[in-house]
Protein backbone atom coordinates (compact mmCIF):
# COMPACT_ATOMS: atom_id res chain seq x y z
CA UNK A 1 0.00 0.00 0.00
CA UNK A 2 1.39 3.38 -0.83
CA UNK A 3 2.10 5.55 1.79
CA UNK A 4 0.34 8.86 2.17
CA UNK A 5 2.56 11.88 0.62
CA UNK A 6 2.05 13.85 3.79
CA UNK A 7 3.29 10.91 5.89
CA UNK A 8 6.14 10.45 3.81
CA UNK A 9 6.75 14.20 4.03
CA UNK A 10 7.02 14.08 7.69
CA UNK A 11 9.13 10.96 7.50
CA UNK A 12 11.31 12.62 5.13
CA UNK A 13 11.64 15.68 8.46
CA UNK A 14 12.95 12.59 10.83
CA UNK A 15 15.69 12.10 7.44
CA UNK A 16 16.78 16.12 7.85
CA UNK A 17 17.73 15.36 11.38
CA UNK A 18 19.04 12.27 11.44
CA UNK A 19 21.40 12.49 8.31
CA UNK A 20 21.07 16.39 7.86
CA UNK A 21 19.79 15.58 3.92
CA UNK A 22 19.57 18.82 2.08
CA UNK A 23 15.48 19.63 1.41
CA UNK A 24 14.26 19.10 -1.64
CA UNK A 25 11.21 21.34 -2.97
CA UNK A 26 8.19 21.53 -0.80
CA UNK A 27 6.02 18.20 -0.92
CA UNK A 28 2.57 18.74 -2.44
CA UNK A 29 -0.20 17.69 -0.01
CA UNK A 30 -2.65 15.11 -0.82
CA UNK A 31 -6.07 16.32 -1.74
CA UNK A 32 -7.49 14.50 0.74
CA UNK A 33 -6.01 16.91 3.50
CA UNK A 34 -8.06 19.72 2.05
CA UNK A 35 -10.45 19.34 5.34
CA UNK A 36 -7.52 20.42 7.38
CA UNK A 37 -7.13 23.55 8.11
CA UNK A 38 -3.39 25.07 6.56
CA UNK A 39 -3.93 28.76 7.66
CA UNK A 40 -4.32 30.94 10.69
CA UNK A 41 -7.28 32.29 8.31
CA UNK A 42 -9.36 28.62 7.99
CA UNK A 43 -7.91 27.67 11.94
CA UNK A 44 -10.07 31.14 12.48
CA UNK A 45 -13.20 29.55 10.91
CA UNK A 46 -13.41 26.32 13.12
CA UNK A 47 -12.82 28.01 16.43
CA UNK A 48 -15.01 29.48 18.38
CA UNK A 49 -16.60 32.78 17.96
CA UNK A 50 -14.74 35.26 19.67
CA UNK A 51 -18.32 37.00 20.72
CA UNK A 52 -19.60 33.66 22.09
CA UNK A 53 -20.19 34.39 26.07
CA UNK A 54 -17.36 33.70 27.76
CA UNK A 55 -15.09 33.04 25.26
CA UNK A 56 -12.51 35.32 24.23
CA UNK A 57 -10.24 34.06 21.08
CA UNK A 58 -6.76 35.18 21.10
CA UNK A 59 -4.68 35.67 17.86
CA UNK A 60 -1.61 34.40 16.57
CA UNK A 61 1.36 36.83 17.30
CA UNK A 62 3.28 35.48 14.78
CA UNK A 63 1.00 34.27 12.13
CA UNK A 64 4.09 33.11 9.76
CA UNK A 65 5.18 30.63 12.15
CA UNK A 66 1.73 29.55 13.25
CA UNK A 67 0.62 28.92 9.36
CA UNK A 68 4.06 26.60 8.70
CA UNK A 69 3.16 24.48 12.16
CA UNK A 70 0.08 24.01 10.98
CA UNK A 71 0.55 22.59 7.60
CA UNK A 72 3.56 20.01 9.13
CA UNK A 73 2.23 16.68 9.74
CA UNK A 74 3.00 14.67 12.52
CA UNK A 75 5.57 11.68 11.57
CA UNK A 76 3.94 9.21 14.54
CA UNK A 77 0.35 10.77 14.81
CA UNK A 78 -2.39 9.25 12.77
CA UNK A 79 -6.06 10.62 12.36
CA UNK A 80 -8.71 8.05 12.96
CA UNK A 81 -9.59 8.18 9.00
CA UNK A 82 -6.12 7.69 8.35
CA UNK A 83 -5.36 10.95 7.58
CA UNK A 84 -2.41 12.33 8.66
CA UNK A 85 -2.12 14.03 12.21
CA UNK A 86 -0.93 17.68 12.43
CA UNK A 87 2.31 18.13 14.04
CA UNK A 88 1.86 18.79 17.63
CA UNK A 89 4.06 21.22 19.45
CA UNK A 90 6.16 18.44 21.70
CA UNK A 91 7.01 16.51 18.54
CA UNK A 92 8.27 19.67 16.69
CA UNK A 93 10.70 20.90 19.80
CA UNK A 94 12.30 17.14 19.50
CA UNK A 95 13.01 17.09 15.62
CA UNK A 96 14.42 20.63 16.07
CA UNK A 97 16.56 19.67 18.82
CA UNK A 98 17.73 16.87 16.79
CA UNK A 99 18.14 18.99 14.04
CA UNK A 100 20.36 21.59 15.99
CA UNK A 101 22.32 18.64 17.58
CA UNK A 102 23.49 17.72 13.68
CA UNK A 103 24.01 21.21 12.93
CA UNK A 104 26.37 22.06 15.52
CA UNK A 105 28.02 18.83 16.80
CA UNK A 106 31.04 20.52 18.62
CA UNK A 107 28.30 23.05 20.95
CA UNK A 108 27.26 21.57 24.15
CA UNK A 109 23.91 22.69 23.19
CA UNK A 110 22.54 21.76 26.68
CA UNK A 111 24.34 24.47 28.23
CA UNK A 112 24.57 26.28 25.25
CA UNK A 113 22.69 29.97 25.71
CA UNK A 114 19.67 29.11 23.55
CA UNK A 115 20.37 26.11 23.07
CA UNK A 116 18.13 23.06 23.61
CA UNK A 117 14.63 24.20 24.49
CA UNK A 118 11.15 23.00 25.66
CA UNK A 119 7.35 23.38 24.09
CA UNK A 120 7.13 26.36 26.50
CA UNK A 121 9.84 28.21 25.06
CA UNK A 122 8.20 27.28 21.65
CA UNK A 123 4.94 28.65 22.74
CA UNK A 124 6.61 32.07 23.40
CA UNK A 125 8.40 32.19 19.39
CA UNK A 126 4.75 31.24 18.09
CA UNK A 127 2.75 34.31 20.67
CA UNK A 128 5.48 36.52 18.95
CA UNK A 129 7.07 36.81 22.24
CA UNK A 130 10.95 36.42 21.59
CA UNK A 131 11.42 37.85 18.30
CA UNK A 132 14.58 36.54 17.34
CA UNK A 133 15.54 33.35 18.42
CA UNK A 134 19.10 32.03 19.01
CA UNK A 135 21.37 31.45 15.78
CA UNK A 136 21.59 27.88 16.81
CA UNK A 137 17.79 28.12 16.79
CA UNK A 138 17.13 29.88 14.05
CA UNK A 139 19.36 27.33 11.63
CA UNK A 140 16.78 24.64 13.18
CA UNK A 141 13.85 26.39 12.12
CA UNK A 142 14.94 27.13 8.25
CA UNK A 143 16.23 23.31 8.28
CA UNK A 144 13.02 22.25 9.46
CA UNK A 145 10.45 23.92 7.59
CA UNK A 146 13.06 23.86 4.13
CA UNK A 147 13.25 28.28 3.95
CA UNK A 148 16.24 30.35 3.55
CA UNK A 149 15.89 33.12 5.40
CA UNK A 150 14.42 33.95 9.35
CA UNK A 151 11.56 36.20 7.85
CA UNK A 152 10.05 33.89 6.32
CA UNK A 153 9.61 32.25 10.25
CA UNK A 154 8.44 35.55 11.13
CA UNK A 155 11.94 36.16 12.92
CA UNK A 156 13.27 39.42 12.87
CA UNK A 157 15.22 42.36 15.27
CA UNK A 158 12.71 44.67 15.98
CA UNK A 159 13.40 48.39 15.32
CA UNK A 160 11.66 51.07 16.23
CA UNK A 161 12.46 54.27 13.23
CA UNK A 162 11.25 57.14 12.93
CA UNK A 163 11.13 59.69 9.80
CA UNK A 164 14.19 62.14 8.85
CA UNK A 165 12.27 65.80 9.16
CA UNK A 166 14.15 68.65 6.97
CA UNK A 167 13.42 72.18 7.45
CA UNK A 168 10.71 72.05 4.70
CA UNK A 169 8.43 74.44 3.14
CA UNK A 170 5.16 74.25 2.56
CA UNK A 171 5.76 74.33 -1.57
CA UNK A 172 8.35 72.20 -1.33
CA UNK A 173 6.69 69.50 0.84
CA UNK A 174 3.85 69.32 -1.68
CA UNK A 175 6.24 68.95 -4.61
CA UNK A 176 8.58 66.57 -3.41
CA UNK A 177 6.16 64.18 -1.63
CA UNK A 178 7.32 64.97 2.23
CA UNK A 179 4.25 66.62 3.22
CA UNK A 180 3.18 63.69 5.45
CA UNK A 181 6.72 63.48 6.93
CA UNK A 182 5.70 67.23 7.73
CA UNK A 183 2.50 67.04 9.33
CA UNK A 184 3.94 63.82 11.51
CA UNK A 185 6.59 66.04 12.73
CA UNK A 186 3.83 68.82 13.50
CA UNK A 187 1.50 65.97 15.25
CA UNK A 188 4.12 64.66 17.51
CA UNK A 189 5.40 68.29 18.18
CA UNK A 190 1.87 68.85 19.28
CA UNK A 191 1.23 66.34 21.61
CA UNK A 192 4.91 66.41 23.26
CA UNK A 193 5.01 66.83 26.98
CA UNK A 194 7.00 70.52 27.68
CA UNK A 195 9.26 69.64 30.50
CA UNK A 196 9.26 71.40 33.59
CA UNK A 197 11.79 74.54 34.36
CA UNK A 198 14.85 72.38 36.45
CA UNK A 199 15.91 73.67 39.57
CA UNK A 200 19.02 74.92 40.29
CA UNK A 201 21.95 73.06 42.00
CA UNK A 202 25.35 72.01 41.76
CA UNK A 203 26.58 69.40 39.62
CA UNK A 204 29.81 67.56 38.77
CA UNK A 205 31.15 68.58 35.89
CA UNK A 206 28.75 66.64 33.75
CA UNK A 207 26.09 69.28 33.76
CA UNK A 208 25.50 72.61 33.49
CA UNK A 209 25.38 74.04 37.62
CA UNK A 210 21.70 74.84 36.24
CA UNK A 211 20.82 71.44 35.38
CA UNK A 212 21.18 69.74 38.50
CA UNK A 213 17.45 67.67 38.33
CA UNK A 214 16.10 67.82 35.02
CA UNK A 215 12.70 65.78 33.66
CA UNK A 216 14.23 64.53 30.30
CA UNK A 217 11.01 64.41 27.53
CA UNK A 218 12.05 63.28 23.74
CA UNK A 219 8.80 63.60 21.54
CA UNK A 220 9.42 62.77 18.46
CA UNK A 221 12.77 60.83 19.83
CA UNK A 222 13.72 57.25 18.74
CA UNK A 223 14.48 56.78 22.03
CA UNK A 224 10.74 57.47 23.24
CA UNK A 225 8.67 54.07 23.72
CA UNK A 226 4.85 53.53 22.62
CA UNK A 227 1.70 55.12 23.54
CA UNK A 228 0.26 54.78 27.30
CA UNK A 229 -2.10 50.91 26.39
CA UNK A 230 -4.31 51.13 29.39
CA UNK A 231 -6.25 47.88 28.59
CA UNK A 232 -3.26 45.92 28.86
CA UNK A 233 -1.76 45.12 32.06
CA UNK A 234 2.00 46.73 32.59
CA UNK A 235 4.41 45.08 35.28
CA UNK A 236 5.47 48.90 36.74
CA UNK A 237 1.02 49.45 37.09
CA UNK A 238 0.74 45.85 38.93
CA UNK A 239 3.90 46.06 40.86
CA UNK A 240 2.35 49.43 41.98
CA UNK A 241 -1.05 47.97 42.79
CA UNK A 242 0.77 45.67 45.27
CA UNK A 243 2.63 48.36 46.73
CA UNK A 244 -1.06 49.75 47.77
CA UNK A 245 -0.50 52.64 45.13
CA UNK A 246 -3.05 54.45 43.37
CA UNK A 247 -1.37 54.67 40.33
CA UNK A 248 -2.97 51.25 38.38
CA UNK A 249 -5.74 50.59 35.67
CA UNK A 250 -8.04 47.77 35.59
CA UNK A 251 -6.06 45.74 33.06
CA UNK A 252 -3.20 45.73 35.77
CA UNK A 253 -5.92 45.74 39.06
CA UNK A 254 -7.37 42.38 37.31
CA UNK A 255 -3.93 40.85 36.33
CA UNK A 256 -2.29 41.76 40.08
CA UNK A 257 -5.66 40.16 41.44
CA UNK A 258 -5.64 36.49 39.54
CA UNK A 259 -2.10 36.13 40.61
CA UNK A 260 -2.47 36.96 44.06
CA UNK A 261 -5.65 34.65 43.87
CA UNK A 262 -3.05 31.91 43.39
CA UNK A 263 -0.44 33.37 45.12
CA UNK A 264 -1.45 34.97 48.02
CA UNK A 265 1.96 36.12 49.28
CA UNK A 266 2.58 38.02 46.16
CA UNK A 267 2.28 42.02 48.30
CA UNK A 268 4.65 40.24 50.69
CA UNK A 269 7.33 40.00 47.99
CA UNK A 270 6.72 42.81 46.39
CA UNK A 271 7.34 44.84 49.53
CA UNK A 272 10.38 42.82 50.51
CA UNK A 273 11.67 43.53 47.08
CA UNK A 274 11.18 47.11 47.49
CA UNK A 275 12.85 46.64 50.65
CA UNK A 276 15.52 44.83 49.20
CA UNK A 277 16.61 47.54 46.29
CA UNK A 278 17.14 50.28 49.72
CA UNK A 279 19.37 47.97 51.34
CA UNK A 280 21.44 46.94 48.26
CA UNK A 281 21.24 50.99 46.97
CA UNK A 282 22.37 51.77 50.22
CA UNK A 283 25.57 49.39 50.41
CA UNK A 284 26.70 50.29 47.15
CA UNK A 285 26.61 53.69 48.26
CA UNK A 286 28.69 53.21 50.92
CA UNK A 287 30.66 51.47 48.58
CA UNK A 288 31.65 54.30 47.28
CA UNK A 289 30.06 54.58 44.51
CA UNK A 290 28.11 57.93 43.50
CA UNK A 291 25.61 57.16 40.39
CA UNK A 292 23.21 54.73 39.59
CA UNK A 293 21.17 53.99 36.46
CA UNK A 294 18.25 52.65 37.71
CA UNK A 295 16.43 50.54 34.59
CA UNK A 296 12.88 49.37 35.01
CA UNK A 297 11.99 52.35 37.41
CA UNK A 298 8.62 51.41 38.06
CA UNK A 299 5.92 54.49 39.50
CA UNK A 300 7.46 56.54 42.01
CA UNK A 301 7.46 54.86 45.88
CA UNK A 302 9.22 55.80 48.99
CA UNK A 303 12.78 54.30 49.22
CA UNK A 304 13.38 55.49 45.24
CA UNK A 305 16.89 55.17 44.36
CA UNK A 306 17.93 58.60 44.53
CA UNK A 307 16.16 58.66 47.72
CA UNK A 308 18.20 56.30 49.37
CA UNK A 309 21.93 56.94 47.61
CA UNK A 310 21.59 60.99 48.31
CA UNK A 311 21.04 59.93 51.87
CA UNK A 312 24.46 58.36 52.08
CA UNK A 313 25.88 61.08 49.22
CA UNK A 314 23.90 64.02 48.57
CA UNK A 315 25.86 64.74 45.27
CA UNK A 316 25.10 61.15 44.48
CA UNK A 317 23.55 61.03 40.35
CA UNK A 318 20.83 58.84 39.36
CA UNK A 319 19.17 57.94 35.88
CA UNK A 320 15.73 56.11 35.69
CA UNK A 321 14.68 54.45 32.96
CA UNK A 322 11.50 52.78 31.88
CA UNK A 323 9.36 52.45 29.18
CA UNK A 324 5.99 53.01 30.56
CA UNK A 325 4.23 57.02 29.25
CA UNK A 326 2.53 56.72 32.86
CA UNK A 327 6.08 56.39 34.90
CA UNK A 328 7.29 59.36 32.48
CA UNK A 329 4.29 61.12 33.59
CA UNK A 330 5.03 60.72 36.80
CA UNK A 331 8.90 61.39 36.42
CA UNK A 332 8.62 64.74 38.06
CA UNK A 333 8.34 62.85 41.35
CA UNK A 334 11.41 60.67 40.73
CA UNK A 335 13.63 63.97 40.00
CA UNK A 336 13.25 66.12 42.78
CA UNK A 337 16.71 65.30 44.72
CA UNK A 338 19.12 66.54 46.59
CA UNK A 339 20.18 69.73 44.85
CA UNK A 340 23.69 69.08 45.26
CA UNK A 341 23.48 65.77 43.64
CA UNK A 342 21.49 65.16 39.64
CA UNK A 343 18.52 63.46 39.18
CA UNK A 344 16.66 62.51 35.28
CA UNK A 345 14.30 60.04 33.97
CA UNK A 346 14.38 59.14 30.04
CA UNK A 347 11.80 56.93 28.18
CA UNK A 348 13.40 53.61 26.70
CA UNK A 349 12.93 49.71 26.65
CA UNK A 350 16.05 47.39 28.49
CA UNK A 351 15.79 45.19 25.66
CA UNK A 352 17.96 47.78 23.25
CA UNK A 353 20.30 48.85 26.44
CA UNK A 354 22.61 50.64 23.15
CA UNK A 355 19.76 52.79 22.64
CA UNK A 356 19.89 53.65 26.41
CA UNK A 357 23.77 53.70 26.41
CA UNK A 358 23.51 56.29 23.38
CA UNK A 359 20.87 58.49 23.87
CA UNK A 360 22.00 62.11 24.18
CA UNK A 361 20.95 62.47 28.01
CA UNK A 362 22.79 59.64 29.22
CA UNK A 363 25.87 61.42 29.16
CA UNK A 364 24.48 64.60 30.76
CA UNK A 365 23.74 62.23 33.89
CA UNK A 366 26.13 59.69 34.30
CA UNK A 367 29.75 59.35 33.51
CA UNK A 368 30.92 55.95 32.23
CA UNK A 369 34.42 56.06 33.63
CA UNK A 370 33.77 55.96 36.28
CA UNK A 371 32.01 53.42 38.51
CA UNK A 372 28.11 52.75 38.24
CA UNK A 373 25.59 51.16 40.20
CA UNK A 374 23.35 49.26 37.76
CA UNK A 375 20.42 48.57 39.08
CA UNK A 376 18.34 45.77 37.40
CA UNK A 377 15.25 44.81 40.32
CA UNK A 378 12.62 42.45 39.16
CA UNK A 379 12.93 43.47 35.60
CA UNK A 380 14.96 41.01 33.41
CA UNK A 381 11.93 38.10 34.03
CA UNK A 382 10.48 40.25 32.20
CA UNK A 383 12.49 39.23 28.79
CA UNK A 384 11.50 35.45 28.46
CA UNK A 385 14.89 34.56 26.87
CA UNK A 386 17.78 33.60 29.15
CA UNK A 387 20.49 34.91 26.03
CA UNK A 388 18.69 37.45 25.63
CA UNK A 389 18.89 38.82 28.96
CA UNK A 390 22.07 37.50 29.20
CA UNK A 391 23.18 39.81 26.39
CA UNK A 392 21.40 42.64 27.68
CA UNK A 393 23.58 42.52 30.98
CA UNK A 394 26.69 42.26 29.75
CA UNK A 395 25.87 45.70 27.32
CA UNK A 396 25.82 47.41 30.25
CA UNK A 397 28.64 45.65 31.90
CA UNK A 398 31.25 45.80 29.12
CA UNK A 399 30.16 49.84 29.12
CA UNK A 400 30.91 50.10 32.90
CA UNK A 401 34.14 51.06 34.92
CA UNK A 402 36.09 48.51 37.02
CA UNK A 403 34.69 48.93 40.52
CA UNK A 404 30.70 48.90 38.97
CA UNK A 405 28.08 47.12 40.82
CA UNK A 406 25.33 44.85 39.18
CA UNK A 407 22.33 44.62 41.94
CA UNK A 408 19.49 42.35 40.43
CA UNK A 409 16.04 40.66 41.85
CA UNK A 410 14.58 38.02 40.20
CA UNK A 411 11.62 35.74 40.19
CA UNK A 412 12.66 31.87 41.00
CA UNK A 413 10.89 28.66 41.53
CA UNK A 414 13.53 27.64 43.87
CA UNK A 415 11.69 28.13 46.86
CA UNK A 416 8.53 27.12 46.26
CA UNK A 417 6.89 23.51 46.27
CA UNK A 418 6.83 21.23 43.01
CA UNK A 419 3.03 21.94 42.69
CA UNK A 420 3.33 25.90 43.33
CA UNK A 421 6.12 25.94 40.55
CA UNK A 422 3.77 23.82 38.26
CA UNK A 423 0.87 25.78 38.92
CA UNK A 424 2.85 29.16 38.14
CA UNK A 425 4.09 27.80 34.96
CA UNK A 426 0.43 27.09 33.45
CA UNK A 427 -0.05 30.71 34.43
CA UNK A 428 2.75 31.59 32.25
CA UNK A 429 2.02 29.32 29.11
CA UNK A 430 -1.67 30.70 29.32
CA UNK A 431 -0.73 35.05 29.86
CA UNK A 432 -1.91 35.31 33.02
CA UNK A 433 1.41 35.91 34.03
CA UNK A 434 4.35 37.65 32.57
CA UNK A 435 7.37 36.87 34.76
CA UNK A 436 9.88 34.09 33.32
CA UNK A 437 11.07 32.99 36.53
CA UNK A 438 14.57 31.45 36.61
CA UNK A 439 16.84 29.37 38.75
CA UNK A 440 19.68 30.42 40.88
CA UNK A 441 22.23 28.50 38.16
CA UNK A 442 20.21 30.84 35.51
CA UNK A 443 20.32 33.65 37.74
CA UNK A 444 24.30 33.47 38.24
CA UNK A 445 25.01 33.53 34.65
CA UNK A 446 24.25 37.66 34.52
CA UNK A 447 27.21 37.83 37.38
CA UNK A 448 29.83 36.02 35.38
CA UNK A 449 33.12 37.77 36.11
CA UNK A 450 31.99 39.76 38.75
CA UNK A 451 32.68 38.96 42.42
CA UNK A 452 29.54 38.84 43.90
CA UNK A 453 29.09 40.43 47.56
CA UNK A 454 28.18 38.62 50.81
CA UNK A 455 25.56 36.73 51.37
CA UNK A 456 25.48 35.61 47.61
CA UNK A 457 22.39 34.54 46.34
CA UNK A 458 19.87 34.81 48.69
CA UNK A 459 15.69 35.51 48.79
CA UNK A 460 15.44 39.03 48.60
CA UNK A 461 14.24 39.10 52.76
CA UNK A 462 17.19 37.61 53.78
CA UNK A 463 19.75 39.85 52.13
CA UNK A 464 21.65 42.26 54.48
CA UNK A 465 18.12 41.93 56.22
CA UNK A 466 17.64 44.41 59.23
CA UNK A 467 14.03 43.83 60.45
CA UNK A 468 12.63 41.18 63.00
CA UNK A 469 13.00 37.94 61.72
CA UNK A 470 9.92 36.84 63.54
CA UNK A 471 8.30 39.42 60.79
CA UNK A 472 10.48 38.86 57.84
CA UNK A 473 8.33 36.61 55.17
CA UNK A 474 10.52 33.52 54.52
CA UNK A 475 11.90 32.38 51.03
CA UNK A 476 8.56 30.63 49.65
CA UNK A 477 6.60 34.13 50.27
CA UNK A 478 9.29 36.15 48.73
CA UNK A 479 10.19 33.70 45.51
CA UNK A 480 12.47 36.72 44.70
CA UNK A 481 16.46 36.27 44.56
CA UNK A 482 18.46 39.05 45.11
CA UNK A 483 22.07 39.14 44.66
CA UNK A 484 24.58 41.72 44.15
CA UNK A 485 27.98 41.55 42.50
CA UNK A 486 31.02 44.09 41.80
CA UNK A 487 32.99 43.97 38.65
CA UNK A 488 36.41 43.74 39.41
Amino acid sequence: MTAHPARRAAEEILIIADALVTPGPRHQRHEKEASMPTSTEELDRTAPRSDAPGRRRKASSNPKLVARLLRMPSATETCPDGRPARMQRAEAVEVLNKIMAKLFPDVDLATANGGLFDEREFGRYQRGEVLWPSRYRRAAFRKFFGVDNDRDLGFYHKRTLEPVVDDIGPDDAETDGTATVSRQAEDLAAADHSPPEPRSGRGNGLSTPDTAVRLVSDGASPWRSSTLDVGKAHPARRYNYWLGGKDHFQADRASGDAIAQRFPWVRKAALANRAFLGRAVDAVAQGGVRQFLDIGTGLPAPGNTHEIAQQVAPESRVLYVDNDPLVGAHARALTVGDPAGYTAYIEADLRRPEQILEHPDFAKALDLRRPVGIVLAAVLHFIPDLAEAQRVVRILLDAAAPGSFLIVSHGTPDFVTAEEAAAYEQMYASGAADARTRTKDDIASFFTGLDVLEPGFVAVSDWRPVDDPNDRPPPEQVSLYGVVGRLP
